[in-house]
């Protein structure tokens, strides 16, 4: 008896469709023109969730820009949290470890949702504090105002009015920005920075069912697409994402900018912030992973079948201790990073080429940088991801004439990584699929 093993090969093909729209690419020279770009004097620290206590690097800059052990103070807004006052209570209890006083961390009382633990007190009584005085000044005294995670929703409905007005609480948190403070926030309090926010979605969903713009009344399912609304607007530089990498939020970040017009945007890893220094006018990466910075500006949109082919996104990746100078619009590689050109680490012909987009397989970092970027084996990689039995996306990520990799295994015999300039383009495929005979 022979057997006979059996493998599948994929045919991709293209979607076409006869009346394909096509999108004008963005204007470089007038990025984001119909919105206020304000470059405040105040700090940003922009976590991407998943902060743990023993992240130095972080914390130690949000206590160093907010003055310092001895004078810094926080108002600690736990609006998006299911449990407000445990959200509270493990961050203050992270910043004492880290030598900031007690008595200078503040529990600012604005909350949406009754916290289990304090069997005496109903948060959710607080959700109109927006408009006490007395709250307000409590938050404008302080030199940090943090976020907690949870709903960013949350947190947008209980700071502004119904008629999109801010709230005297809202207006508070940007007195201390402007006037040199710091804002931070981890998770949902990440996504609140940007304006517009995005408020739900993964990837998948935002390429094959597009944009939402209108909040439903419940809780927004992940798998209708990407919801877009209005965030606090604080960090003026893109929009930004969280819990990228883990969650492989690529594909909605890139959905939501080009439905804005928005051309940079920013992916911030789990337990990493990404921190702008207003005196400075630059981004910082700090912590354990990285932050992915995507260009549309030159993007292109076509529709097939309903389904978006996207190219000429440019695709950066920073890791801590990489900074972004915002007005040169140059990224500068932590010190001891070196080129890999002409000597890169790997020879792989053959990446792994399934899943990126989805939080299950293979992950972005991995394929910008050891696959692609410090691979002298590939100029580009195809990585397919199923929307269902025969269709699905193709993403393209592809070197160019400015891209580079920046490489150290310093300090501590970890591969950490700086690399720019990498097209990703994102096509609709059909998918066929056979025996080989």
């Amino acid at each position: 008896m022979i057997q006979l093993n059996i493998a599948a090969v994929f045919v991709l093909l293209f979607l076409t469709t006869q009346n394909s729209l096509q999108a004008v690419p963005a204007d470089p020279a007038k990025p984001d023109s119909t919105r206020e770009i304000v470059l405040a004097p105040g700090s940003l620290v922009i976590a991407g969730g998943g902060m743990e206590p023993d992240n130095a690097d972080v914390y130690n800059r949000l206590i160093e820009l907010a003055g310092g052990r001895e004078k810094a103070s926080f108002a600690v807004i736990p609006t998006a949290g299911g449990a407000p006052v445990q959200s509270f209570v493990l961050f203050r209890n992270t910043l004492v470890s880290y030598g900031v006083r007690p008595e200078n961390i503040h529990l600012v009382h604005l909350a949406v949702v009754d916290d289990d633990s304090t069997t005496n007190v109903d948060e959710s009584a607080w959700k109109n504090n927006g408009d006490d005085l007395s709250v307000a000044k409590q938050v404008s005294d302080c030199s940090c105002v943090w976020f907690t995670g949870g709903d960013q929703l949350r947190t947008t409905s209980a700071l502004y009015h119904d008629d999109g007005s801010r709230t005297p609480v809202l207006e508070a948190v940007w007195q201390v920005f402007l006037k040199g403070g710091v804002i931070g926030g981890t998770s949902a309090g990440a996504a609140i920075m940007s304006d517009p926010m995005i408020g739900g979605g993964n990837s998948m969903a935002a390429l094959s069912k597009g944009v939402v713009t209108v909040i439903p009344k419940e809780d927004f399912d992940e798998s209708n697409g990407v919801l877009i609304t209005r965030g606090l607007g604080f960090f003026a530089p893109g929009m930004v994402d969280q819990h990228f990498e883990v969650r492989a939020r690529i594909g909605r970040l890139i959905m939501a900018m080009l439905h804005e017009k928005v051309n940079l945007g920013f992916g911030i890893d789990e337990n990493t912030a990404l921190i702008y220094v207003g005196k400075t006018k630059t981004l910082e990466v700090a912590g354990v992973s990285g932050v992915t910075m995507i260009n549309t500006s030159q993007a292109l949109v076509e529709y097939h079948q309903n389904m978006p082919l996207v190219s000429q996104v440019m695709v950066s990746y920073l890791e801590n201790g990489d900074s972004y100078d915002i007005l040169s619009q140059k990224v500068i590689p932590a010190p001891g990073k070196s080129n890999v050109a002409g000597h890169e680490n790997n020879n792989i012909s053959n990446p792994l080429q399934t899943g990126m987009l989805s939080s299950s397989a293979t992950d972005f970092k991995r394929l910008i940088t050891q696959f692609l970027a410090d691979n002298k084996g590939v100029e580009k990689i195809d990585n397919l991801n199923f929307t269902g039995k025969e269709q699905g996306f193709v993403v393209i990520l592809q070197k160019t004439a400015e891209t580079n990799c920046y490489y150290t295994d310093k300090p501590d015999g970890d591969d950490h990584y700086t690399v720019t300039g990498v097209r990703l383009d994102i096509a609709p495929v059909e998918i066929k699929y056979s025996p080989l005979r």
